[in-house]
């Protein structure tokens, strides 16, 4: 009955724990943006972010800050030490910024801090297109309806609205007519801004009531705003009189296209910690309720459904692990020739499995791409300790006449005891280490370890417990099995390899070292790549191209690409929205760079699609717009800040110098890296034509006229002004007050200025204009200014550029590593954890067997492993990864195993008066065929997750685990032995002495 209730359990967590590609990771960064519009980037970085900087940067537990500035605004990333609380530390960081808001310069708004996820995708992505082509109307029908009725899923996070346009009542002013009357543009707006507003006139108390008095200015129309009539300097006027209402789009703050159509998105992100399959049904149905309630004025449909790669995922997965689990199974009939055997055996899987994801319920995990891996790696090695518990009652009681009492299946059982609780805890202990891992390593792998330790304790405690109450239940009486040809053979080869020591070790050796040579030839990343799902063409227009200019490009490109064969959908923006900052994070963020996503069909050729959706965006788009094709980074990689690979930050005291070193960082790796360096990519990059103004100080003073007096008037007349809002169809409708032309047609120094004597004047009467390039963008971090470096290597050649960077950078004092690598930052604690699992391995060992020296000789099987992993590796053309170098790691518990088995036997056999060598021997004949069964069971359940396209840290492990599993286990049935026996004689002799 215990049985069946932890079975049940099992699938009673299986079906409610909740869903995720990758553990819930809370990386600790916060992200302040600051604004002041109509400031340039350089001003923004003087002005805005380097005060900022300087104040933020005595925050407790900051570890690194960044900034890219940009026109109007500059976004500020700290990221703290790894294990602050983020929450806690956003409250440090609006501490900091209420005490420096008050020095920051008279029209920057109240920096703001905002909720950071990196790595944070949106869940589900849905368009509205409007079918009579009204922008306005999609808008209005996102923002109202699609955002509030998402916002109500349970699991919402936040829903971004993107594309469109939004309306707007614009006063175009006749700056003629206006200076007539001694009026500017900033003049009529703060005369309108005065009238056009609601403002609370006190309380009146008749009687008993008390009446609240408001004096009602706000206009209910446009027609009605026209009519106001304000004071002037020359007398009253009315706005008709003056200019133009109208009600027309405003100004675009982003562009969304979907398969060659102009439309609106809605962005769906999730809550961290929910489940965003559960969720993103939630969403789904309401999005496909909006569909058919709007059908007629819209069309609304999902383009894409980030919950179905989870589910696929974390589908393959289950898969793979029911396949290996079968194969298991099958493995164990075909070995131990006895249906009833297979059936008690293979029984400990499901119940491992089970008891597995019962307690990653009870300790809050969710079933996720790693924890799910670590069951599906567990499978394999949970029938290990069953196979030799099985394998002991047989040998003892399957001849038998009559069936075994509780007492004699216990002695049984308890011969076990020893040497299965021994390959248990050298499992469980590789593990221990990476859960106590910090920072991201931890965070990411943590899931996993904890899956393998549960499945493997779970897998020992059934065997030692279950298993036998089991075989006694069913024993029946049964001859033992004849010897194989697999034992004859072995005799043969082993009495060999005895024979003949020296070759056998050198040979073990030398296959080592191979494995190991290959090993360190490998490509190193952190992240291997997963299967593309969508493949991102980027399109870089020249900088300062606005929105209007990229729209239609934007629609002719997405058109193109959703034509080629093997997209099934093409969709991407432009731009971002106010509340979408973690965009505008990227130092290579621009308003000028279109990203189309492709989502690929199943059926096509990453490599080829690439290739023909470069070809078509190059035919469509003009010859000074730059595109490339990329493969979107991988979610852990994000979450690490890795996807930009390693970068060169050129650090300076001003952009200027930052620069410089930037020019010298480049010319000396194209000369240290000779054949090895392709181009150079410089981050932020890329000016902005801008017309700078430059104060007459002597003009300006004698007619009266401060610098911000004047520019205040000139960006009104350019730019506009919104003064108010006035409630027009059930919607607040924005007011914005501009000279006519809307700034198009409008020469900056021909805008009227106020002067003191109550006349007005043309701005070139106090100050000069010119036409100036600057900078688009500008990064800082860690308060120094920088320009970051990415050097394309050429095919091939990557190692011989790594190592010129590295020499470069040994000689270059102002340039680093911008953001180091995985390997470099947390290559130490992974270091450490190998040591560690050596460490703990030796304890572990030792205090089984009582000896210091025995460990030793155990371990010795431990670099046997690279003779198969380093070629399984390059079979597969998987790369040195965390995913791989986790393999490795878990081989060192693994391949012990074995060496256990043999020791054991050959100590029972010595136990009996056997010599050293006679006893090795024996040993090593009767334990072959449990060692050649936990090794087919282990290695069969791991070739489908080698196979499967679906999770690749957990391939890269498993292609690892196989090759080296098979390889030890091929020379540790031949090196341990002899080894035993060489370290008996020394003892033997003494005895006789």
């Amino acid at each position: 009955m215990a049985l069946v209730a932890l079975l049940m359990s099992g699938i009673g967590a299986a079906a409610t724990l909740p869903l995720g590609r990758l553990p819930d990771v809370s990386v600790p960064r916060v992200v302040v943006e600051s604004r002041m519009p109509g400031l340039p980037a350089a001003e923004i970085r003087s002005i805005i972010a380097i005060p900022l900087e300087d104040a933020l940067a005595s925050v407790k537990g900051l570890a690194r800050s960044s900034s890219v500035s940009r026109d109007g605004q500059v976004i500020t990333t700290l990221d703290f030490g790894w294990g602050e609380d983020p929450s806690k530390a956003a409250g440090r960081v609006r501490e900091s910024i209420d005490a420096v808001y008050g020095s920051l310069p008279e029209g920057a708004e109240k920096p703001i801090v905002l909720p950071c996820e990196p790595g944070a995708e949106a869940l589900i992505v849905a368009s509205i297109r409007p079918l009579d082509g009204d922008m306005a109307y999609a808008r209005r029908l996102a923002e109202y309806e699609g955002r509030a009725r998402l916002r109500r899923v349970v699991g919402a996070s936040v829903v971004v609205v993107t594309g469109g346009r939004e309306k707007e009542a614009v006063v175009s002013v006749d700056m003629e007519r206006a200076a007539a009357i001694g009026l500017t543009v900033a003049d009529l707006a703060r005369a309108l801004a005065a009238e056009c507003v609601d403002i609370p006139a006190g309380s009146i108390r008749e009687g008993e009531l008390e009446l609240v008095a408001v004096a009602k200015g706000r206009a209910s129309s446009v027609s009605g705003l026209a009519e106001i009539v304000a004071a002037g300097p020359s007398g009253p006027f009315r706005i008709s009189a003056l200019a133009d209402v109208v009600e027309r789009d405003a100004r675009r703050k982003s562009v969304f296209v979907a398969d060659g159509e102009e439309c609106v998105a809605l962005e769906f992100y999730h809550r961290k910690g929910v489940d965003p399959v559960s969720t993103a049904n939630a969403a789904r149905r309401v999005i496909e309720g909006m569909a058919e309630e709007f059908g007629r004025d819209a069309e609304i449909r999902i383009v894409r459904d980030s919950s179905i790669a989870i589910a696929s995922s974390i589908r393959g997965l289950a898969i793979a692990g029911s396949i290996g689990a079968v194969a298991a199974a099958a493995a164990l009939f075909l070995l131990l020739h006895d249906p009833k055997a297979g059936v008690l055996v293979a029984s400990s899987i499901p119940l491992s499995v089970a008891a597995t994801l019962g307690t990653l319920k009870v300790l809050g995990r969710s079933l996720n791409g790693m924890s799910l891996g670590g069951v599906s790696l567990a499978i394999g090695m949970i029938s290990d300790n069953a196979v030799i518990v099985l394998d002991a009652l047989s040998s003892r009681f399957s001849s038998g006449s009559r069936r075994p009492t509780a007492g004699q299946i216990a002695d049984a059982a308890m011969t076990t005891l020893q040497g299965t609780f021994g390959s248990m805890s050298t499992t469980a202990v590789v593990f221990v280490p990476v859960v106590f891992l910090p920072g991201p390593i931890g965070g990411l792998f943590g899931d996993l370890a904890v899956s393998i330790i549960i499945a493997n304790v779970s897998g020992w405690l059934i065997a030692t417990l279950a298993l036998p109450a089991a075989y006694r239940v069913a024993w029946s009486a049964a001859s033992r099995p004849p010897a194989e040809p697999f034992e004859a053979g072995y005799r043969r080869a082993l009495t060999f390899a005895m024979r003949r020591p020296r070759l056998v070790i050198a040979a073990a050796l030398a296959a080592a070292v191979a494995g190991t040579a290959m090993v360190a030839s490998k490509d190193i990343s952190f992240m291997p790549d997963d299967a593309a799902e969508e493949l991102v063409v980027v399109a870089m227009f020249p900088a300062g191209t606005g929105l209007e200019a990229i729209v239609d490009a934007a629609k002719s490109l997405s058109a193109a690409l959703s034509a080629v064969s093997g997209v099934s959908c093409a969709y991407g923006q432009a731009g971002s929205e106010d509340d979408d900052a973690i965009k505008r994070i990227d130092p290579d963020y621009s308003a000028s760079t279109l990203t189309v996503r492709c989502r690929a069909l199943a059926s096509a050729n990453t490599e080829r699609l690439g290739s023909e959706l470069l070809d078509a965006a190059r035919g469509t788009l003009s010859a000074d717009v730059v595109v490339a094709v990329e493969i979107p980074a991988d979610p852990a990689a994000i979450v690490l800040g890795l996807e930009k690979g390693a970068r060169i930050a050129a650090k300076g005291d001003s952009p200027e110098e930052a620069r410089a070193v930037a020019d010298s960082i480049e010319a000396s790796l194209f000369e240290a890296a000779r054949g090895a360096l392709d181009f150079v990519v410089r981050c932020p990059a890329g000016a902005k034509a801008r017309i700078r103004m430059t104060p007459d100080r002597e003009a300006s003073a004698s007619l009266g006229v401060t610098l911000m007096d004047a520019t205040r008037g000139v960006r009104a007349a350019t730019e506009g002004v919104v003064v108010a809002s006035l409630e027009f169809g059930g919607r607040e409708l924005p007011i914005r007050v501009v000279a006519d032309g809307s700034g198009s047609a409008i020469d900056p120094r021909s805008v009227p200025v106020a002067v003191s004597s109550g006349t007005t004047v043309p701005a070139s009467a106090i100050a000069r204009f010119t036409r100036t390039e600057d900078d688009a963008t500008l990064a800082r971090m860690d308060r120094s200014d920088i320009v970051y470096l990415e050097a394309k290597a050429l095919a091939g050649a990557e190692r011989r550029l790594a190592a010129a960077t590295k020499a470069v950078l040994s000689r270059s004092p102002d340039a680093s590593m911008s953001g180091e690598s995985a390997f470099r930052t947390y290559g130490a604690s992974m270091a450490g954890a190998m040591l560690m699992v050596l460490v703990l391995l030796y304890l572990v060992l030792g205090a089984q067997f009582e000896s210091f020296s025995l460990p030793v000789v155990i371990m010795a099987t431990i670099p046997l492993a690279m003779a198969g992993a380093g070629p399984a590796l390059a079979v597969a053309g998987i790369g040195l990864d965390s995913g791989s170098v986790m393999g490795l790691v878990v081989l060192f518990g693994i391949v012990v195993n074995n060496a256990i088995l043999l020791y054991e036997a050959s100590s029972a056999k010595r136990a009996i008066g056997l010599g050293p060598a006679t006893a090795a021997y024996a040993g090593a004949i009767e334990r072959s065929r449990p060692v050649l069964a936990t090794t087919l069971t282990t290695v069969v359940a791991l070739l489908p997750l080698c196979l499967s396209s679906n999770g690749s840290a957990q391939r890269s492990m498993s292609v690892a685990m196989t090759g080296g599993l098979v390889a030890s286990t091929a020379l540790t049935l031949f090196v341990s032995p002899i080894a035993f026996a060489a370290r008996g004689r020394p003892k033997a002799a003494g005895a006789r002495l």
